[in-house]
């Protein structure tokens, strides 16, 4: 239910794990013939592309500091050649309107990733972390967001989850794995309660559905409007002069009269914030209790009263100046608030299972074959 830097590159859903194409640079082809693995009307894949694709699921595994055992590397190299397969077939049937809105959500979540890096440079190394150029990831991104919009019309708008599927969810954790194990558990049920394999699948179910429930809970959360005065550099964490900071300091005092006086926190904020976000969020944030914030700062966002303007707060890194509009209390919201998720996370999860079977008709039309079993 819940959505780093590069993320799983899926963009709106959780349809699409699988690599993509040719995600780094393809080695030199001096030594090894650089031979066919896998074609179709339309397309062909070559070796390179498939080592390249492989290599780059085990470079970003390698980065989240996993590691994939070697035991799972032929299943790996088997699922990424059908992924790449289904990639490729997709793309060519994609409609101008799927591109085009593609391409908007893709430039949108380039530009997510290099805001969060905050510079170029850290931009670039991450990237390089998992094996990619700033043009591959690019690249990437956008064929990725385009295949989901295939898929979304060819699988996903035909899944239609009722609030009661939701309503299950919600109050048991069923879906659509936990009745899977729920149907297999009433079946044991009915031969031995006392067998192992009944007792397993038994306890398995409750933690899945226990698993399914904690996504629900929800940390006690602000949600602030804030300003953010540096004194220090945002690159080199280096403190800024005195002077500046005094003259910083000024400003935040300010603010915080002006704010007490009446003004707009969201109209202030995009004037005179240095928060790199601020021109996107209008400075709003919602805040957890246990999120990662200096200490400073956290304490004085859950002390505040609501629509109440803060004195200057002063951390480590800078001034703040904030209003919290609304103190959200730990646990589960009432369901009308999380029925559009919960059916969005189900619809994601019933599409993700017919995918083989989407990519095994699919394969016949488009004359697929396969002449490699290893990378």
């Amino acid at each position: 239910m819940k959505r780093g830097l590069v993320r799983r590159l899926v963009v709106g859903g959780a349809l699409l794990c699988w690599p993509l194409g040719a995600m780094r640079a393809a080695a030199p082809a001096a030594l090894f013939a650089d031979d066919v693995v896998a074609k179709g009307a339309g397309f062909e894949i070559r070796r390179s592309q498939w080592d390249d694709a492989v290599g780059a699921v085990k470079a970003a595994a390698a980065a989240q500091g996993q590691s994939i055992p070697q035991s799972q590397w032929p299943d790996l190299a088997r699922r990424t050649l059908d992924r790449l397969i289904l990639n490729r077939i997709l793309l060519q049937q994609a409609t101008a309107d799927e591109k085009a809105t593609a391409k908007e959500a893709a430039d949108k979540l380039i530009e997510a990733t290099r805001r969060q890096a905050q510079t170029d440079e850290a931009y670039r190394r991450h990237l390089l972390a998992v094996g990619l150029t700033p043009e591959q990831f690019q690249q990437r991104v956008l064929e990725q967001a385009t295949v989901e919009r295939v898929l979304d019309r060819e699988i996903k708008a035909k899944i239609n989850i009722t609030t009661d599927q939701a309503r299950e969810f919600y109050e048991h954790g069923l879906d659509g794995p936990a009745k899977a194990l729920q149907t297999t558990v009433a079946r044991l049920a009915q031969t031995d309660t006392n067998s192992v394999f009944y007792t397993n699948a038994k306890q398995k179910l409750e933690n899945l559905q226990k698993a399914n429930l904690a996504k629900l809970d929800r940390p006690e959360t602000v949600r602030v409007s804030h300003i953010l005065l540096y004194t220090v550099d945002r690159v080199t964490r280096q403190p800024l002069p005195e002077a500046t900071q005094k003259t910083k300091h000024e400003l935040a005092e300010k603010l915080v009269t002006r704010l007490k006086g009446g003004e707009d926190i969201g109209t202030l904020a995009k004037e005179f914030s240095e928060d790199p976000e601020v021109q996107r969020t209008g400075g709003e944030y919602t805040v957890a209790r246990e999120g990662a914030m200096a200490p400073e700062l956290k304490t004085a966002l859950f002390a505040l009263p609501t629509n109440q303007v803060s004195d200057l707060i002063t951390t480590p890194y800078g001034y703040h100046v904030a209003v919290v509009h609304e103190h959200l209390p730990a646990g589960k919201p009432p369901f009308e608030k999380l029925e559009p998720q919960i059916k969005e996370y189900l619809a994601n999860q019933a599409a993700q299972d017919q995918v083989p079977a989407f990519l095994d008709r699919v394969k016949k039309e488009y004359h697929v074959e396969v002449t490699a079993t290893q990378p």
